[in-house]
């Protein structure tokens, strides 16, 4: 936030959030229970509330096992509810190739129910989570008014690009309709402690710290910019705090730190004494690069990433030295 501009709370009886057991959702949840009630759907297909026993125990916290799938479940979710921050994804490159057809069906029909329960609910504000992924294989320096750029139909790898695409489609479309206030988000690579689930600063802190190698693919050359995860939490505050942010679709990230896979690979191994790295071929898609242009967050939100890559690598993999029986 900007230096010396104090902002108000947010102004919500009840927020949910769905895929809330996940680990963005987790991060979210331990901020925001502070400030007001907050609701967690969550199928747990990633457990990161595992990790954050505090967070399921906290009084303002209620927490509903079940499917955004399940129109029922979202409809008992919405009771109460103001703001709507969804996340319930099927995510992870290896999930698009593995579940091609349930990837599109719960992050677009999933986000159709919860689209439909908003406003059958009348709720002020849904903060979509969309994905970087939409701008395609060659993302280098990217605003939010890029083109989007989906590669083959025939290729699973952009099974989850479609369909947070629609999701983004929908979400506008559904707010049109019915009138309640929408702001899209699109992350760049967020990590930190409690990442259950698939990205390449997760994957090599847990391979260090189970003394297996870490697996850089191809030639170690993509480049992307990492953001730390309460950076990230940073800019959810800021939009529900900034009247300004309705109606806005906003790139979240820190193109101040990106790195190669294979320079991220290195930092860890420096980090993990015995950590080595090891290399191997893979027939997926190349996605060379994620870097984005934030100032649209920074002159609205007042956002600007606090985290260096460094600092949270080493956290990072701090976290998963001491989780290592835990996460696997």
């Amino acid at each position: 936030m900007r230096d010396g501009v104090t902002k108000p709370q947010p102004r919500y009886r009840r927020i949910l959030l769905t895929g809330g057991a996940g680990f963005i959702g987790t991060s979210l949840a331990e901020r925001f229970s502070a400030m007001g009630e907050v609701v967690l759907l969550d199928s747990f297909r990633r457990d990161a509330m595992t990790f954050a026993p505090e967070v399921a125990s906290h009084p303002n916290v209620r927490v509903i096992t079940g499917d955004v799938l399940d129109p029922a479940v979202v409809s008992a979710a919405f009771d109460g509810v103001d703001v709507v921050i969804h996340l319930a994804a099927i995510a992870g490159v290896s999930s698009y190739y593995r579940e091609p057809l349930q990837t599109l069906r719960v992050n677009i029909l999933g986000t159709v129910n919860v689209l439909e329960e908003a406003a059958r609910r009348h709720v002020q504000h849904v903060v979509y989570f969309s994905t970087s992924e939409i701008f395609g294989p060659q993302a280098l320096g990217v605003d939010e008014q890029a083109p989007c750029v989906l590669g083959s139909v025939s290729d699973a790898r952009w099974v989850y690009a479609a369909s947070k695409l629609a999701g983004e489609h929908l979400v506008v479309r559904y707010a049109e309709q019915y009138g309640f206030e929408w702001t899209i988000v699109r992350p760049f690579n967020i990590y930190g402690p409690r990442q259950v689930g698939e990205g390449a600063i997760s994957n090599f802190c847990r391979a260090a710290s189970q003394q297996q190698p870490l697996t850089v693919y191809g030639d170690g050359s993509a480049i992307r910019s990492w953001c730390y995860v309460t950076d990230l939490i940073d800019a959810i505050q800021a939009i529900l705090q900034t009247p300004a942010a309705r109606g806005q679709v906003f790139n979240i990230g820190n193109p101040r730190a990106t790195e190669t896979a294979l320079g991220l690979a290195q930092r860890i191994v420096r980090l993990a004494p015995g950590a080595t790295i090891q290399w191997q071929q893979t027939n997926r898609t190349e996605v060379r690069s994620r870097v984005p242009v934030i100032e649209h967050a920074r002159q609205l939100l007042g956002f600007e990433p606090k985290v260096s890559l460094e600092d949270g690598v080493r956290r990072t993999l701090a976290w998963f030295m001491d989780a290592r029986m835990a996460v696997r």
